[in-house]
């Protein structure tokens, strides 16, 4: 039987040759409703097994993206091992596992580089049912450090809103695209919450919320910071695997490699 255990099938060269290192990170107990996004990584890189080497629609041969696969950390592992990833000058592309495995992520960021941070919930809260590390908190101590811009949101309460502006940071809609890429700095750090989408198109997400963001507009976005900006890496969090609906799964797994795509064609 075939293992899938590396993102878009066997790595395509070793760690020291790669130029992006794909991190699972099966971790869900941060999490406030439904569970499953522990099952998230495997889903995902199952998903891009089925994904055509060459992207039709952006007419770019997906082999030529120096990837590699680690085997999957733990939660406490997350720092580090992200950290000799931008230690090494390479881009980290981690996949979740709930919102909060990107509190350690963020940690090893220089404060010059900024957050796009895409998602249905501002999740801007200094604590959650008494957790610090809930996903709900997920951006609340890097806008401490941190230029932050929210994209998709359309679920925040009162303390979220005021530790947002507290923080200074900017909330837009997907089509305010000029406002985003302004309100960002030249380094960027993309942080993707699958139920930014509309549950329409992703049903398979904890904490979903109407009125979503289409697949259009987040490819958009995506390729529009990618190549406009420097991003240095990116987590895409929050996909709750649903038994046939692969489509999800699918629909991660293609995002995943249009922002490496899109990171090599800026």
């Amino acid at each position: 039987m075939e293992k899938y255990e590396e993102f878009m099938g066997p790595n395509n060269c070793g760690y020291d040759g790669a130029e992006f290192v794909i991190v699972p990170i099966p971790f869900e107990g941060n999490v406030s409703w439904k569970g499953g996004a522990s099952k998230g990584p495997a889903a995902i890189i199952r998903a891009s097994y089925e994904l055509e080497y060459y992207d039709y629609e952006i007419m770019f041969d997906l082999n030529r993206i120096k990837r590699y696969t680690l085997k999957s950390i733990k939660y406490d592992e997350i720092k580090r091992t992200v950290k000799r990833i931008f230690d090494s000058s390479k881009f980290p592309v981690c996949i979740g596992g709930d919102h909060s495995i990107s509190i350690p992520i963020l940690q090893n960021l220089p404060e010059d580089v900024s957050i796009l941070h895409v998602d249905a919930h501002l999740d801007m809260r200094s604590s959650y049912l008494g957790n610090a590390s809930s996903h709900a908190c997920a951006m609340y101590e890097a806008s401490k450090n941190h230029n932050v811009v929210h994209v998709g949101v359309r679920s925040g309460c009162e303390e979220d809103i005021s530790n947002a502006k507290k923080f200074g940071n900017k909330i837009f809609k997907v089509r305010e695209l000029k406002n985003i890429i302004e309100n960002l700095g030249e380094d960027v750090y993309i942080t993707f919450d699958v139920d930014a989408f509309d549950p329409s198109i992703m049903p398979a997400t904890g904490t979903p919320e109407p009125g979503g963001i289409t697949w259009d507009e987040a490819n958009y976005l995506m390729e529009t910071v990618c190549r406009k900006k420097n991003v240095v890496g990116a987590d895409f969090v929050e996909l709750s695997p649903q038994s046939g609906m692969h489509f999800c799964d699918s629909t991660v797994a293609k995002m995943i490699a249009r922002c490496m795509a899109y990171s090599m064609q800026g």
